[in-house]
């Protein structure tokens, strides 16, 4: 495996373009990114080998270029049944798989997961379908479709669960390069102006980024904002309120959001951390910038109430990945509000 990738170059407070959102688009460059991310890559290779047992029946989850298929090709598994809408992506996993011993048992399903029918019920459902929001992929009904048709009763889904974490930070760096439009990127094949496009979105503040952003930049301790467990049945919308006490007087310039994966008994995923040196932080995930257009003073003691929502646009297709967030809220000092703010992702609850 190449040890180096050039998404892998960057900085604390860069924003990047949120490739969760561009996720039909993902090229063999994107994967590669993928494939080098130590956080990722050991946690599930890990958790794979702990879950499956020798003559297992698996289904993998949005395959990729089937690395999770061959963990568990490896740890046992008698056949893997690997989905994936790319047909290219998929072509590669099955020429990868070619090379090895196992290629009579990997199955490969170039077919969106809920038009898939299989021939047996699976032992172990694996996926990784994650973003950095945790949900900003439309996980959660795919993966409880995936577990009501395709799961034994008492079969294992990896990951168990996930819960989004939220906290207000201050970064100006990622504030201002927001505000200059100036938006690092894999390649060519995703620039930022495009996706505005593709979502009808006219300000840049509108959208979240993909930035690894300081434990030091939070201005509150972060708070869970939503949890996806068991057998993944909850809703897929919410609206959450949360309170957050500033603790630092500095200027507020939004919020950070990440997760924390629970994969097997043992093995846990954390992409909170911000260590560039050590990779504590994920090359491929990092954190989710939610950014505030108008940049806030705040002081120490300082209450800011958010309000925090998932939704879709009604207009859109069962089974786009069509997630909408909307953060707004304000700043409470003293008992008055000295300050308000509302991003979303459809502006057409501006009009």
């Amino acid at each position: 495996m190449n040890n180096h990738s050039p998404y892998a170059e960057y900085e604390t407070n860069q924003p990047w373009l949120p490739f969760s959102e561009v996720l039909l688009d993902w090229d063999e460059s994107f994967h590669q990114l993928m494939l080098n991310d130590r956080l990722r890559m050991q946690a599930y290779e890990q958790a794979i080998k702990e879950t499956v047992k020798a003559g297992d029946v698996v289904v993998d989850l949005g395959a990729g270029t089937g690395i999770l298929s061959l963990w568990a090709l490896e740890a046992g598994a008698s056949r893997v049944y690997a989905i994936d809408l790319d047909s290219d992506i998929l072509k590669l996993a099955e020429q990868s798989m070619a090379k090895t011993e196992y290629a009579d048992r990997f199955i490969a399903l170039n077919q969106l997961s809920y038009d898939v029918t299989l021939p047996e019920r699976a032992d172990v459902l694996i996926s990784e379908i994650l973003g950095n929001i945790a949900d900003n992929e439309d996980f959660q009904p795919i993966i409880c479709d995936a577990i009501e048709r395709f799961l034994k009763p008492d079969g294992k889904c990896l990951p168990r669960d996930a819960c989004s974490f939220i906290a207000p930070v201050t970064s100006e760096v990622a504030h201002n390069a927001i505000k200059q439009g100036k938006i690092k990127t894999l390649n060519p094949n995703y620039q930022l102006d495009k996706l505005l496009e593709q979502k009808a979105i006219n300000n840049r503040f509108n959208l979240y980024y993909d930035t690894v952003l300081p434990a030091s930049s939070r201005l509150s301790q972060p708070q869970a904002i939503q949890r996806y467990h068991g057998d993944w049945s909850q809703s897929s919308t919410y609206h959450k309120s949360r309170s957050f006490v500033i603790e630092q007087d500095a200027r507020l310039t939004g919020f950070q959001c990440y997760f924390i994966a629970t994969l097997s008994d043992n093995i846990s995923l954390d992409i909170s951390g911000d260590c560039l040196v050590k990779r504590s932080c994920s090359d491929s995930w990092k954190h989710a910038y939610l950014p505030i257009e108008e940049c806030i003073d705040v002081k120490k003691g300082d209450i800011i109430s958010l309000s925090f929502s998932r939704y879709y646009p009604e207009d859109a297709c069962s089974l786009a990945f069509r997630q909408i967030y909307r953060w707004k809220g304000n700043v409470m000092r003293n008992g008055d509000s000295i300050a308000t703010f509302d991003q979303c992702m459809d502006e057409r609850v501006f009009d």
